[in-house]
């Protein structure tokens, strides 16, 4: 007696038959068959002759040897943290290197490097400060009303570069020394004083300068020109060293063609070089 089939079992029966006829239509059978009675064929790799290149001799390029390996003195021809941004030195103006990048021409004054528009915005200088110190400070601690009252009332003597103080004595070498020294300059030269310190009690800032204190800055600039005696322009800037005013000026005011200096000139990428009272012979 045959057993009667599931509905399941009648359902998978049929599927098969279906797949049966499906493989058969397409002849999935005898393309398997034909593939496996295929001769595997193993294609070997043809081996090329190794090909010896004929090396080109290389040119031989002379090697100029810097001023540094020469011996030459290395050219400086910027000053930014010295007291008294002066005119280049005398050795410096005279180092036939500098004669010839004047004479060549690869230095630009302000109004060849920078457009119509900064020209016209421009604040001009002749690179001198004319001012003394704020008056605020000034009045708040009785300083002189000039540089010669404040030399003469507070012991006098004679400046020189060796001895600052007009005290007698020789300067001690290095920047705490100097920093020392200028601490006791306050009321006898307060330029000397302020380029390395603040207001007494006023803290230093360190960080970049803010749009203020260069609005601030270009407004001293406009009032009383500027270049040198940076100790007496920072009076006018809190939180300021007047070495931090020079350095601004340069790498900022200078750079950015916010003040023309002709102590200043520009190479044809607008770096600003100082040179004093260097002037270009184009």
């Amino acid at each position: 007696m045959t057993k009667e089939l599931t509905p399941y079992e009648k359902a998978r029966l049929e599927n098969i038959e279906l797949n049966k006829e499906l493989l058969a239509s397409l002849e999935i059978g005898s393309a398997k068959r034909s593939l496996n009675a295929t001769e595997v064929i193993t294609v070997k790799k043809r081996k090329r002759a190794p090909v010896t290149s004929v090396k080109k001799e290389q040119p031989v390029i002379q090697i100029r040897k810097s001023s540094r390996i020469r011996g030459e003195k290395a050219l400086e021809i910027t000053l930014d943290d010295h007291e008294a941004v002066k005119a280049l030195d005398e050795a410096v103006k005279q180092d036939p290197r500098y004669a010839e990048m004047v004479d060549a021409g690869k230095l630009l004054t302000a109004d060849e490097y920078f457009p119509e528009d900064i020209k016209a915005k421009a604040i001009r200088v002749d690179g001198h400060f004319t001012g003394w110190v704020n008056p605020e400070i000034m009045e708040k601690y009785g300083l002189a009303s000039s540089a010669t009252e404040a030399w003469e009332e507070n012991g006098g003597g004679t400046y020189t570069f060796a001895d600052p103080t007009g005290s007698g004595k020789k300067r001690k070498k290095g920047p705490s020394n100097a920093k020392a020294e200028a601490l006791k300059m306050f009321k006898k030269n307060p330029n000397q004083y302020f380029y390395r310190h603040n207001e007494p009690g006023e803290e230093q800032w360190m960080h970049d300068w803010s749009e203020e204190e260069k609005q601030l800055f270009l407004k001293v600039a406009k009032m009383y020109g500027c270049g040198d005696k940076w100790g007496l322009f920072a009076s006018y800037i809190p939180h300021r060293f007047g070495y931090q005013c020079s350095s601004f000026y340069r790498h900022d005011i200078i750079q950015n063609g916010l003040v023309f200096d002709p102590n200043f000139q520009f190479t044809p990428s607008g770096e600003p070089v100082y040179i004093g009272n260097q002037r270009s012979r184009k």
